[in-house]
């Protein structure tokens, strides 16, 4: 991260340099090390508050008491950057850019995958997951990189199901691009087996996928797999990208990967750059019941000439 205080070549003065290291401070530690880095910039402005009382005339002491309005709106600003990226970061809002995880640098031309997140909201009693090898709620985002030129596909693509008439909610729901929980912002299909399916209206070259299922409570979905074809109909052409199916009662096949609890941070399928224009998702109930819920699905990738 660069900021534009450090991409200039003119010398920094001091109050600049107060701002320049807790932007390059946060870009290198993250958020979560804000409240000691706030603690350590209040103690430089004291020692240079301090200095600055040194050496100017007893006459003019009082008036270094205090540090300068323009020095007051740097630590200001500083300390609201710092907190408000703390809240963020805990609490990141849909809608709210800063809301983003940044994954980290780039490696090999490659650029991190960002998205919006949503709020987490949970509610209820959790009930038992007694699934093998089940993955913990994560403690925060993703981290996935994608080469450059890699962008959202599926926004306001259209969606069909093994289920054509949800329980709750509508299959357009699914690629609106809000991802809160609760009421109104969710799909619910019928038991068993289900998919959705996506339709990116021309074949990509598809690198991830991220979905959110229902986020509300704690719990895991069943038998979710993600496949990629250019048929509709999934007869021909058809890659699987993830399955954590343990027990092939999808009928795919025992799957490489774990299930996982659901979370507002949503999971990331690496599609390895798979060709396609359809992207089927599938379900199979979950620990709290026996519905399919979806609230977003988001695919990434480079849409082929």
């Amino acid at each position: 991260m660069k900021t534009d205080l450090q991409s200039h070549d003119t010398p920094l003065d001091g109050d600049d340099r107060l701002m320049d290291a807790l932007l390059r401070e946060h870009a290198r530690a993250g958020t979560s090390a804000d409240e000691g880095l706030l603690t350590r910039l209040t103690a430089l402005l004291d020692a240079e508050t301090e200095t600055a009382r040194s050496a100017i005339v007893p006459a003019a002491a009082a008036a270094a008491k205090r540090p300068s309005r323009r020095l007051a709106w740097s630590i200001g600003l500083a300390a609201t950057v710092a907190l408000a990226a703390g809240l963020i970061w805990k609490t990141p809002l849909a809608g709210d850019p800063s809301g983003c995880r940044l994954a980290g640098p780039a490696h090999g031309g490659a650029i991190p995958l960002l998205t919006e997140l949503p709020l987490e909201l949970i509610e209820g009693t959790p009930k038992a997951m007694n699934v093998p090898n089940l993955i913990a709620v994560p403690d925060r985002a993703p981290v996935f990189l994608v080469p450059q030129g890699t962008a959202l596909l599926s926004k306001g693509k259209k969606v069909t199901s093994s289920d054509d008439n949800p329980i709750i909610g509508s299959l357009d729901l699914i690629t609106d691009g809000d991802k809160q929980a609760g009421e109104g912002y969710f799909v619910e299909l019928l038991d068993g087996l289900q998919w959705v399916q996506i339709d990116l209206e021309k074949s990509a070259t598809i690198h991830a996928i991220w979905l959110w299922h229902y986020h509300s409570q704690r719990r895991a979905y069943h038998d979710v797999i993600v496949r990629i074809s250019d048929d509709p109909e999934f007869k021909t052409g058809v890659t699987t990208v993830y399955n954590n199916d343990y027990d092939n009662s999808a009928k795919f096949g025992v799957g490489p990967d774990n299930p996982y609890v659901e979370s507002h941070f949503g999971h990331i399928v690496d599609a390895k750059g798979t060709r396609g224009r359809y992207v089927r998702l599938y379900s199979n109930g979950n620990t709290a019941n026996e519905m399919n819920h979806y609230i977003e699905v988001e695919v990434y990738g480079i849409s082929n000439k």
